[in-house]
């Protein structure tokens, strides 16, 4: 019985990310509430203070952390006044009294000051650092306490320290984070350029495998056309002069193709002169495949015997055999590999499917170029590929190869 599918109700919509920008901004606002709660009971039990100041201060100066990323000047211009106010309204007269930073002011400036480091420019952190000393020592010019010097300079000295501390370690937090995001950044500049040099070199290689082909043909052509006359000495002269065109025709192409042919081939491909893959050596590459310790069996290779097939399609189709077997050594070694060929209407099939592998193992590091390079071989011929998952976990590549064969016999020749 087949399974009913549960139709989505339209009224459910995917739920927005929440930006992290947000999430910070929150963990901000709920830390500066929390600061204020303790601040504002603070100054006024233990500074003197009226509750209707400690109150607009405690909050103007925790309240500064939470607007810190959106209106990070005027924290530091709300912050910095709200140092030097809380230092000028407190009224205890106590000697030991820790004056004129308490220990939520230090915590709070301390706190700001990390966030402006960490996520603006470094000016506005030393900016919001230097003038929260200075509000701090004007406080205490401006309103002396009954309370010793070396304790207000201790005091001055810590909260200077403290916050320091604070903008260096903020500053190296995001100097870091733009180092990681460089890093990031040209990694996959690296790998978008890699990608394009891969697959501009299989273009390259593609177009010298089809040069030499085509070179070919054309000699013939030309060494016909040219000798047409001595074969037929009675040929009529204006089909001789045709031939002499064609032959004429057919060497400035030849000059062409090799100017083209110069391009193509740099320092290192300048020595490729060996004979040009084709149907009839797919029984080696599979061979040697076997050899390197591939488990893999071949059925239908009779069929690559037929020498009247074009040379762009064998190529292809050795390519395409080549690539498959080299991705089953690298992304499933040890598994059993079948290449099937087939033969219908003038067509080549062929598929290479690996079974699953036994354990998990570590691939060698590939782009996926190599598919790509079976895409553009099968469209040079108009053929078609197709590539995947089976549903045993194995993966198979198949495609189909236009032959140009002339055979009549349409009967397909597939070894089943």
């Amino acid at each position: 019985m087949a399974k009913s599918k549960r139709r989505r109700d339209p009224a459910e919509q995917p739920r927005p990310q929440v930006k992290p920008v947000v999430w910070v901004a929150g963990v901000l606002g709920v830390l500066a509430l929390s600061l204020a709660a303790v601040a504002i009971p603070l100054n006024a039990a233990v500074f003197g203070m009226s509750l209707a100041l400690a109150f607009p201060l405690g909050i103007a100066h925790a309240g500064s952390i939470g607007i810190a990323l959106f209106f990070p000047r005027s924290a530091t211009a709300i912050s910095c006044s709200a140092v030097f106010l809380l230092a000028m309204a407190a009224r205890s007269d106590d000697p030991t009294a820790i004056w004129p930073v308490s220990v939520t002011t230090l915590i709070g400036q301390g706190l700001l000051i990390s966030v402006l480091g960490a996520h603006q420019a470094w000016p506005t952190g030393l900016w919001c650092w230097l003038g929260g000393v200075a509000a701090a020592a004007g406080g205490v010019v401006l309103a002396p306490r009954n309370v010793p010097t070396d304790a207000v300079a201790g005091n001055l000295v810590l909260f200077g320290a403290v916050t320091g501390g604070a903008l260096g370690g903020a500053l190296v937090v995001r100097q870091w984070r733009q180092i990681s995001s460089q890093l990031v950044q040209e990694r996959r500049l690296s790998a978008d350029e890699h990608a394009k040099r891969v697959v501009a070199e299989e273009k390259t290689r593609i177009a010298r495998e089809l040069h030499d082909v085509i070179a070919h043909s054309m000699s013939l052509i030309n060494v016909q056309a040219t000798t047409a006359q001595y074969r037929h000495p009675c040929l009529d002269p204006r089909l001789a002069a045709e031939f002499d065109e064609m032959a004429a025709a057919s060497r400035r192409a030849l000059r062409e193709m090799r100017g083209v042919l110069g391009v193509l081939r740099d320092g290192q491909t300048g020595g490729e002169l060996v004979p040009q893959p084709s149907l009839a050596r797919i029984p080696e590459l599979i061979d040697s495949a076997s050899r390197a310790g591939v488990d893999v069996s071949a059925h239908g290779t009779e069929l690559l015997e037929d020498r009247t097939d074009s040379e762009i399609a064998g190529i292809a189709a050795f390519r395409i055999v080549q690539e498959a077997l080299s991705n089953v050594t690298r992304h499933a070694p040890g598994t059993r590999t079948e290449v099937r060929f087939g033969r219908s209407s003038g067509e080549l099939t062929i598929t290479v499917r690996n079974t699953a592998p036994d354990r998990v193992v570590n691939p060698v590091p590939s782009g996926g170029h190599g598919l790509v390079g079976m895409q553009e071989r099968v469209a040079i011929v108009n053929g078609s590929v197709h590539f995947g998952h089976t549903g045993d976990g194995g993966y198979e590549v198949c495609a189909v190869l236009p032959l140009n064969h002339t055979d009549n016999d349409s009967q397909e020749r597939e070894i089943q």
